[in-house]
């Protein structure tokens, strides 16, 4: 696959790719796609209202930070209208998520292929929705520094796609590819995941859900959806008989498995403590989730927000290691389907709670209004796991994967359903990482007479009755650094490029790939030193001999650098050095390679000091403001994606994605509008926004 790399700012690289077409080493995907522009949406309108205008808009519009070759769609096969042949192209990349309130865990996902300076992952992995008869391909690109592979759960696919390492095929090594190809069969929610040490991968992060719908004509859907949570528009057979449709990813960690990648840093270190030292029958599951969030997120990132008198189709998967009971308040849904296989209809059962046992799937029909037997009226209602520790965060409840079936008329403006209060009061603390933190009483200090202040120091001193006694007790581990302010630090410009005419040009060749790695590393570039004159323009050729991508940025210069290659290919871009002697920090921006050995110098004239990797900046009160371009909202994530001029002091001209508070800032913003926006420097927070020109 070829992509062109990019020097973000001023200086652009070379020509884009032609027709979004993959390059001559992919030769089964053909370009099917017409373009999105409004005479195709018309004649989408026409043919099936507004439901298949946005349908097929949402097949077209490309992922939000990810590659515009993340998913190719080849020909219509059938001659029903829609594309028959699907292509994913994913990568494997570690983030750092908060999951609830001041709780920050590592994870390793699948995503979509990146961009320059640019990525889709979150947890759970991501959703691909296929059509029955499709001919499907997904590539996995070891962007990682351990060995993986996909195995695709209960599907019908050939032996040799099956992904069992040593049995089906060998392991892909990090900086290598691997082609997965299958016709989809029987429609149903299924399931993928990383069959490499199965003990932990998959509950690292490395498992998503996979949807085949039924066969319809002129069946337009996005076919990958980033994490999981409400899926719109929905597929036709599923437009046939629901109005609305959910997929539900429970998932269970021990948050000691996933610190050990984020404490350690080297891989080899990182592989024995994982696969070696970290006894898998021994662990304690302490955080639950459900799509990547535990309580209070969950009710901002998947709410059921349903109409009275719907029928809501809910797909649920298991990832985790434990056994979910899962209980719905005020409703009885109908089981469907289970594994993928519809279950007959003198069969179906009618529960409050249904068990889901690791790797199992279970489709429910949740129907909506006050028929007195299916639901129980309007309102807000609790869905949960009745297994109690998942009621709870490291302990304290209420936590775990709760979330809520939401009336619309009980949703606030901001999406947050509303309490019995009418407002959100109720559940403000919940917000308040101090809680969780075990900071905070439970319960309001007034019932005890007492205040926060005194609430814990005026205890009597006499010893316990019947003697000193133990309990579990809350395991208080150390804060690990924020990686998104790590990452805020180190793209703050320290050196801008000459504004003069360049003095001198120079030609560098850099290589990328596993081949120039040293003991302990898994990727390098070579040279690792950059020597340039002052004020010197500089092309760089960056020779990525690996099967992945690598994308060298310089995250100090203003305008940042970066070239971003899928290899095994080559590529150049140009910038200007700065008109003084300095050395910069330049690094492959792909998540984590800078860690295990990707990371080198630009010495410009004498050099000056060294730009060490960032560390976390102390908070501060300090506030930036910024003009951008909207590229994407988040809303499950509380994110803003947006292509920024430079916010001098604070950072380089660039796309990024930032964490907005309040979520409601993120409301009624479109792609393409020009913002205002101020930013908290000490939090990297987006905490004000000003709509300057809606987009046309």
């Amino acid at each position: 696959m070829k992509v062109r790399g990019v020097a973000v700012g001023v200086l652009l690289a070379i020509a884009a790719m032609l027709g979004g077409r993959l390059a001559a080493h992919e030769p089964g995907d053909l370009q099917y796609l017409p373009q999105l522009d409004r005479f195709a949406l018309a004649e989408a309108f026409r043919r099936g209202g507004e439901a298949e205008r946005a349908a097929l808009e949402a097949e077209l519009t490309p992922i939000a930070g990810a590659n515009e070759n993340a998913v190719v769609l080849g020909r219509d096969l059938d001659g029903d209208g829609d594309p028959d042949e699907i292509h994913f192209h994913l990568e494997v990349l570690e983030i750092q998520e908060e999951v609830y309130p001041g709780e920050y865990v590592s994870f390793w996902v699948f995503a979509p292929l990146g961009s320059a300076m640019g990525q889709a992952a979150r947890l759970p992995s991501p959703t691909l929705r296929v059509e029955e008869g499709d001919h499907v391909a997904i590539t996995l690109y070891n962007t990682h520094y351990l060995p993986h592979t996909i195995h695709l759960h209960g599907t019908n696919q050939p032996n040799a796609m099956d992904g069992v390492p040593h049995i089906t095929q060998h392991e892909v090594l990090p900086g290598k590819s691997f082609t997965y190809r299958f016709t989809a069969g029987a429609p149903g929610t299924y399931w993928y995941h990383c069959h490499v040490q199965d003990h932990v991968h998959p509950l690292m992060g490395l498992s998503g859900m996979l949807i085949i719908e039924p066969n319809r004509p002129h069946n337009h859907f996005a076919h990958l959806v980033p994490g999981a949570g409400r899926i719109e528009p929905m597929a036709k057979a599923t437009r046939e008989q629901y109005q609305g449709e959910y997929s539900l990813v429970y998932m269970d960690i021990d948050d000691r498995l996933n610190r050990i990648p984020a404490a350690y840093s080297d891989p080899r270190e990182i592989e024995k403590r994982m696969h070696r030292d970290y006894d898998s029958t021994q662990r304690k599951p302490n955080i639950f989730m459900l799509n990547g969030r535990s309580f209070p997120f969950t009710m901002r990132d998947t709410p059921l927000v349903v109409n009275p008198d719907e029928s809501v189709k809910l797909r649920v998967l298991n990832v985790g290691a434990g056994i979910r009971h899962l209980h719905t308040h005020g409703h009885h849904p109908i089981l469907t389907d289970v594994d993928g296989r519809a279950v007959p209809k003198e069969a179906q059962i009618t529960r409050d709670t249904f068990t889901v046992g690791p790797g199992q799937r279970v489709d429910l029909a949740l129907r909506t209004g006050n028929d007195g037997y299916y639901a129980a009226g309007p309102g807000v209602w609790l869905m949960h796991d009745h297994t109690q520790p998942a009621a709870s965060n490291k302990g304290i409840n209420p936590g775990g994967d709760h979330t809520v079936i939401v009336y619309r008329d009980f949703l606030g403006p901001d999406g947050l359903p509303l309490d019995q209060l009418g407002g959100h009061s109720a559940h403000s603390v919940y917000f308040n990482p101090e809680y969780y933190q075990g900071k905070l009483p439970v319960f309001d200090p007034k019932i005890f007479n007492s205040t926060i202040a005194t609430y814990d120091k005026s205890w009597p001193d006499a010893p316990p009755t019947g003697g000193s006694f133990d309990y579990p007790r809350r395991e208080a581990l150390a804060a690990l650094p924020r990686q998104d302010l790590i990452d805020a630090e180190r793209h703050r410009p320290v050196a801008s490029s000459c504004e003069e005419r360049p003095r001198s040009t120079r030609r560098v060749v850099v290589k990328a790939g596993r081949q120039y790695a040293r003991e302990g590393e898994v990727f390098a570039f070579e040279p690792r030193e950059i020597h340039a004159e002052r004020c010197e323009e500089i092309e760089i050729v960056l020779e990525n001999n690996d099967e992945v991508r690598h994308d060298l940025m310089i995250p100090g210069l203003n305008p940042i650098f970066a070239l971003n290659v899928v290899g095994p290919d080559t590529e150049s871009a140009r910038f200007v050095t700065p008109d003084e002697d300095i050395t910069l920090f330049l690094h492959c921006h792909v998540p984590i390679h800078d860690k295990v050995g990707m990371v080198g110098k630009l010495i410009v004239g004498k050099g000056g000091e060294p730009k060490v990797l960032a560390q976390a900046p102390a908070a501060e009160s300090k506030t930036y403001k910024g003009i951008g371009v909207v590229i994407a909202t988040v809303p499950r994530m509380n994110r803003l994606i947006v292509n920024h001029e430079e916010i001098k002091g604070f950072m380089a001209a660039m796309e990024m994605s930032y964490p907005v508070t309040p979520p409601g800032l993120l409301n009624g913003l479109n792609p393409g509008d020009k913002i205002g926006f101020t930013i908290d420097a000490g939090k990297s927070t987006i905490v004000a926004i000003e709509v300057i020109e809606a987009a046309k």
